[in-house]
Protein backbone atom coordinates (compact mmCIF):
# COMPACT_ATOMS: atom_id res chain seq x y z
CA UNK A 1 0.00 0.00 0.00
CA UNK A 2 3.00 2.50 0.77
CA UNK A 3 4.63 1.60 -2.40
CA UNK A 4 1.51 2.27 -4.28
CA UNK A 5 1.35 5.92 -2.93
CA UNK A 6 4.53 6.13 -3.00
CA UNK A 7 4.46 5.59 -6.90
CA UNK A 8 1.46 7.63 -7.33
CA UNK A 9 2.71 10.67 -5.83
CA UNK A 10 6.00 10.22 -7.94
CA UNK A 11 3.39 10.23 -10.71
CA UNK A 12 2.02 13.47 -9.57
CA UNK A 13 5.42 15.26 -9.19
CA UNK A 14 6.41 14.04 -12.67
CA UNK A 15 3.14 16.07 -13.97
CA UNK A 16 3.70 19.03 -12.09
CA UNK A 17 7.33 19.31 -13.21
CA UNK A 18 6.28 18.88 -17.04
CA UNK A 19 6.54 22.83 -17.19
CA UNK A 20 9.37 23.00 -15.83
CA UNK A 21 12.52 23.74 -18.34
CA UNK A 22 14.43 20.92 -17.43
CA UNK A 23 17.43 21.55 -20.05
CA UNK A 24 19.17 24.91 -21.42
CA UNK A 25 16.72 24.99 -24.85
CA UNK A 26 13.45 25.06 -23.23
CA UNK A 27 14.90 27.55 -20.98
CA UNK A 28 15.93 29.36 -23.64
CA UNK A 29 12.69 29.06 -25.45
CA UNK A 30 10.60 29.80 -22.46
CA UNK A 31 12.50 32.68 -21.90
CA UNK A 32 12.02 34.35 -25.51
CA UNK A 33 8.34 33.51 -25.27
CA UNK A 34 7.96 35.07 -22.15
CA UNK A 35 10.26 38.52 -23.60
CA UNK A 36 8.38 38.44 -26.72
CA UNK A 37 5.10 38.59 -24.46
CA UNK A 38 6.49 41.64 -22.85
CA UNK A 39 7.58 43.16 -25.32
CA UNK A 40 3.90 43.17 -27.40
CA UNK A 41 2.02 44.21 -24.63
CA UNK A 42 4.57 47.24 -23.56
CA UNK A 43 4.32 48.09 -27.81
CA UNK A 44 0.44 47.58 -27.16
CA UNK A 45 0.22 50.11 -24.08
CA UNK A 46 3.08 52.26 -26.01
CA UNK A 47 1.18 53.45 -29.37
CA UNK A 48 -2.16 53.70 -27.00
CA UNK A 49 -0.12 56.23 -24.83
CA UNK A 50 1.36 57.89 -27.69
CA UNK A 51 -2.24 58.08 -29.62
CA UNK A 52 -4.29 59.44 -26.23
CA UNK A 53 -1.78 61.97 -25.69
CA UNK A 54 -3.16 65.23 -27.11
CA UNK A 55 0.53 66.86 -27.97
CA UNK A 56 1.26 64.30 -30.22
CA UNK A 57 -0.60 64.37 -33.28
CA UNK A 58 -1.55 68.07 -34.02
CA UNK A 59 -4.14 68.74 -36.48
CA UNK A 60 -2.11 70.80 -38.89
CA UNK A 61 -3.96 70.80 -42.22
CA UNK A 62 -7.24 71.66 -42.84
CA UNK A 63 -8.96 70.79 -46.49
CA UNK A 64 -11.82 73.14 -47.72
CA UNK A 65 -13.87 70.84 -50.44
CA UNK A 66 -16.77 71.44 -52.51
CA UNK A 67 -18.41 74.84 -53.95
CA UNK A 68 -17.71 77.54 -51.62
CA UNK A 69 -17.79 80.97 -52.93
CA UNK A 70 -18.38 82.88 -49.57
CA UNK A 71 -16.82 80.47 -47.04
CA UNK A 72 -13.08 80.46 -46.38
CA UNK A 73 -10.85 79.08 -43.86
CA UNK A 74 -10.77 81.18 -41.75
CA UNK A 75 -14.84 80.62 -41.10
CA UNK A 76 -14.12 77.37 -40.94
CA UNK A 77 -10.94 77.89 -38.26
CA UNK A 78 -13.14 80.20 -36.37
CA UNK A 79 -15.77 77.63 -35.87
CA UNK A 80 -13.47 75.22 -34.45
CA UNK A 81 -11.94 77.59 -32.02
CA UNK A 82 -15.28 78.60 -30.89
CA UNK A 83 -15.78 74.69 -29.84
CA UNK A 84 -12.87 75.31 -27.40
CA UNK A 85 -11.63 71.83 -28.56
CA UNK A 86 -7.65 70.75 -28.55
CA UNK A 87 -6.25 70.81 -31.79
CA UNK A 88 -5.18 67.71 -32.35
CA UNK A 89 -6.14 64.81 -34.09
CA UNK A 90 -7.92 62.50 -31.67
CA UNK A 91 -9.63 64.61 -29.88
CA UNK A 92 -11.50 66.47 -32.60
CA UNK A 93 -15.31 65.32 -32.57
CA UNK A 94 -16.63 65.46 -35.80
CA UNK A 95 -19.92 65.65 -34.65
CA UNK A 96 -19.71 68.81 -32.85
CA UNK A 97 -17.37 70.69 -35.73
CA UNK A 98 -20.03 69.70 -38.68
CA UNK A 99 -22.96 71.13 -36.07
CA UNK A 100 -20.68 74.28 -35.56
CA UNK A 101 -20.34 75.07 -39.20
CA UNK A 102 -23.72 74.65 -39.53
CA UNK A 103 -24.10 77.77 -37.96
CA UNK A 104 -23.00 79.70 -40.39
CA UNK A 105 -26.50 81.56 -42.31
CA UNK A 106 -25.14 80.46 -45.71
CA UNK A 107 -23.84 77.20 -45.44
CA UNK A 108 -26.69 74.32 -46.91
CA UNK A 109 -24.92 71.18 -46.09
CA UNK A 110 -21.31 70.32 -44.49
CA UNK A 111 -19.06 66.84 -44.15
CA UNK A 112 -16.38 66.89 -41.71
CA UNK A 113 -14.08 63.89 -41.65
CA UNK A 114 -10.48 63.36 -40.39
CA UNK A 115 -7.46 61.75 -42.25
CA UNK A 116 -5.03 60.89 -40.68
CA UNK A 117 -2.44 61.81 -39.47
CA UNK A 118 -3.11 65.63 -39.56
CA UNK A 119 -5.52 66.27 -41.83
CA UNK A 120 -9.24 67.69 -41.49
CA UNK A 121 -11.26 67.67 -44.47
CA UNK A 122 -14.65 69.56 -44.48
CA UNK A 123 -17.01 69.78 -47.62
CA UNK A 124 -18.94 72.62 -47.74
CA UNK A 125 -22.38 73.12 -50.06
CA UNK A 126 -23.72 76.97 -49.94
CA UNK A 127 -26.72 78.22 -50.85
CA UNK A 128 -26.99 80.13 -54.07
CA UNK A 129 -28.26 83.34 -54.16
CA UNK A 130 -30.97 83.65 -56.47
CA UNK A 131 -32.47 87.27 -55.56
CA UNK A 132 -32.25 89.77 -52.95
CA UNK A 133 -34.70 89.37 -49.74
CA UNK A 134 -35.83 93.00 -48.39
CA UNK A 135 -32.31 94.24 -48.73
CA UNK A 136 -30.83 92.55 -46.28
CA UNK A 137 -31.19 89.23 -46.76
CA UNK A 138 -30.57 86.35 -49.80
CA UNK A 139 -33.10 84.26 -51.44
CA UNK A 140 -32.19 81.12 -53.11
CA UNK A 141 -34.22 79.29 -56.01
CA UNK A 142 -36.56 77.44 -53.40
CA UNK A 143 -37.49 80.48 -50.94
CA UNK A 144 -34.94 79.61 -48.08
CA UNK A 145 -33.74 83.19 -46.62
CA UNK A 146 -30.27 83.34 -45.58
CA UNK A 147 -28.11 85.86 -45.31
CA UNK A 148 -23.99 86.23 -45.85
CA UNK A 149 -21.69 89.41 -44.86
CA UNK A 150 -21.99 92.05 -47.32
CA UNK A 151 -18.50 92.24 -48.80
CA UNK A 152 -18.96 88.96 -49.85
CA UNK A 153 -21.67 89.70 -52.43
CA UNK A 154 -20.94 93.27 -53.42
CA UNK A 155 -20.31 92.39 -57.31
CA UNK A 156 -23.54 89.72 -57.42
CA UNK A 157 -26.56 91.51 -59.37
CA UNK A 158 -29.80 90.04 -58.46
CA UNK A 159 -33.13 90.73 -58.51
CA UNK A 160 -34.61 92.66 -55.39
CA UNK A 161 -37.98 91.23 -53.63
CA UNK A 162 -39.98 92.71 -50.99
CA UNK A 163 -42.49 91.50 -49.13
CA UNK A 164 -43.43 90.20 -44.90
CA UNK A 165 -41.78 87.05 -43.77
CA UNK A 166 -43.54 84.00 -43.93
CA UNK A 167 -44.47 85.04 -47.38
CA UNK A 168 -41.20 84.21 -49.47
CA UNK A 169 -42.75 81.76 -51.91
CA UNK A 170 -45.84 83.36 -52.14
CA UNK A 171 -44.07 86.23 -53.50
CA UNK A 172 -41.40 84.17 -55.94
CA UNK A 173 -44.35 81.79 -57.39
CA UNK A 174 -45.86 85.30 -58.78
CA UNK A 175 -42.68 87.01 -59.24
CA UNK A 176 -42.21 83.91 -61.98
CA UNK A 177 -45.02 84.36 -63.05
CA UNK A 178 -44.69 88.46 -63.96
CA UNK A 179 -41.23 87.48 -65.43
CA UNK A 180 -42.61 84.82 -67.60
CA UNK A 181 -44.98 87.47 -68.94
CA UNK A 182 -41.49 89.55 -70.16
CA UNK A 183 -39.33 86.87 -71.62
CA UNK A 184 -42.09 85.31 -73.43
CA UNK A 185 -42.96 89.39 -74.96
CA UNK A 186 -43.77 89.50 -78.46
CA UNK A 187 -41.57 92.19 -79.00
CA UNK A 188 -37.91 90.31 -78.77
CA UNK A 189 -36.19 93.44 -79.54
CA UNK A 190 -37.59 95.43 -76.52
CA UNK A 191 -38.29 93.77 -73.38
CA UNK A 192 -39.06 95.05 -69.66
CA UNK A 193 -36.31 93.51 -67.21
CA UNK A 194 -38.19 93.14 -63.41
CA UNK A 195 -35.29 94.59 -60.89
CA UNK A 196 -37.81 95.05 -58.04
CA UNK A 197 -40.65 93.48 -57.21
CA UNK A 198 -42.53 94.46 -53.95
CA UNK A 199 -45.98 93.22 -52.35
CA UNK A 200 -47.26 94.78 -49.01
CA UNK A 201 -49.16 93.13 -46.02
CA UNK A 202 -52.36 93.28 -48.28
CA UNK A 203 -50.51 91.41 -51.22
CA UNK A 204 -50.56 94.84 -53.14
CA UNK A 205 -48.10 94.53 -55.73
CA UNK A 206 -45.57 97.24 -57.65
CA UNK A 207 -42.59 96.45 -59.99
CA UNK A 208 -39.29 98.12 -60.99
CA UNK A 209 -38.74 97.71 -64.29
CA UNK A 210 -35.99 98.80 -67.09
CA UNK A 211 -36.40 98.67 -70.62
CA UNK A 212 -33.99 96.97 -72.58
CA UNK A 213 -33.43 97.15 -76.01
CA UNK A 214 -31.54 94.45 -78.30
CA UNK A 215 -30.09 93.10 -74.39
CA UNK A 216 -28.95 96.17 -73.15
CA UNK A 217 -30.75 97.88 -70.76
CA UNK A 218 -30.65 101.44 -69.43
CA UNK A 219 -29.83 101.54 -65.81
CA UNK A 220 -30.78 105.23 -65.07
CA UNK A 221 -34.32 105.20 -66.13
CA UNK A 222 -36.53 103.13 -64.31
CA UNK A 223 -39.90 102.60 -64.55
CA UNK A 224 -42.32 101.88 -61.34
CA UNK A 225 -45.27 99.70 -62.18
CA UNK A 226 -48.61 99.99 -59.71
CA UNK A 227 -50.48 96.68 -60.51
CA UNK A 228 -52.52 96.60 -57.20
CA UNK A 229 -53.87 93.74 -55.21
CA UNK A 230 -55.96 92.03 -58.32
CA UNK A 231 -55.27 90.39 -61.60
CA UNK A 232 -51.88 91.25 -61.21
CA UNK A 233 -50.53 89.02 -63.94
CA UNK A 234 -53.67 90.39 -66.22
CA UNK A 235 -52.35 94.00 -65.55
CA UNK A 236 -48.81 93.21 -66.39
CA UNK A 237 -49.79 91.07 -69.33
CA UNK A 238 -51.84 94.45 -70.63
CA UNK A 239 -48.94 96.39 -70.41
CA UNK A 240 -46.14 94.44 -71.95
CA UNK A 241 -49.22 94.38 -74.75
CA UNK A 242 -49.75 98.51 -75.17
CA UNK A 243 -46.19 99.01 -74.00
CA UNK A 244 -44.45 100.46 -77.29
CA UNK A 245 -47.46 102.46 -77.84
CA UNK A 246 -46.76 104.03 -74.54
CA UNK A 247 -43.35 104.84 -75.85
CA UNK A 248 -44.28 106.65 -78.76
CA UNK A 249 -46.64 109.15 -77.16
CA UNK A 250 -43.39 110.43 -75.52
CA UNK A 251 -41.15 113.48 -76.44
CA UNK A 252 -37.66 113.01 -77.63
CA UNK A 253 -36.74 114.59 -73.97
CA UNK A 254 -39.25 112.80 -71.82
CA UNK A 255 -39.18 109.26 -70.35
CA UNK A 256 -41.77 107.00 -68.95
CA UNK A 257 -41.34 107.40 -65.19
CA UNK A 258 -44.32 105.78 -63.42
CA UNK A 259 -47.62 103.57 -65.02
CA UNK A 260 -50.68 103.01 -62.79
CA UNK A 261 -52.22 100.03 -64.11
CA UNK A 262 -55.29 99.36 -61.07
CA UNK A 263 -57.91 100.96 -63.29
CA UNK A 264 -60.41 99.02 -64.71
CA UNK A 265 -60.58 100.20 -68.30
CA UNK A 266 -57.40 101.98 -68.78
CA UNK A 267 -53.86 102.89 -67.21
CA UNK A 268 -52.37 105.96 -65.64
CA UNK A 269 -48.99 107.35 -66.81
CA UNK A 270 -46.97 109.80 -65.07
CA UNK A 271 -43.59 111.34 -67.37
CA UNK A 272 -40.12 112.91 -66.68
CA UNK A 273 -38.46 115.04 -68.33
CA UNK A 274 -34.59 113.55 -69.32
CA UNK A 275 -31.49 115.38 -67.93
CA UNK A 276 -28.65 115.95 -70.17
Amino acid sequence: MKKARQAAHRKETKKKSFFIPVNIEQFVGFSFFILVLFLSVWVVIAVKNWVDNPERVVLSQLILTGDHDFTNEDDIRKAILELGLPNTYVAQNVDDIQQEIMRLPWIKQVSVRKQWPDRLIVNIVEYQPSYIWNDIFLLDKDAVIFSVPKERIKDVLLPKLFGPIGKEKLILETYHQLDDVSTKSTNKDSTLLISEAIADERNAWQLVVKQCIKGFCVDNQNITLKLGREKIIERYTRLIRFFSDIQTGLLENERLAEVDLRYENGISVKKQKIEK
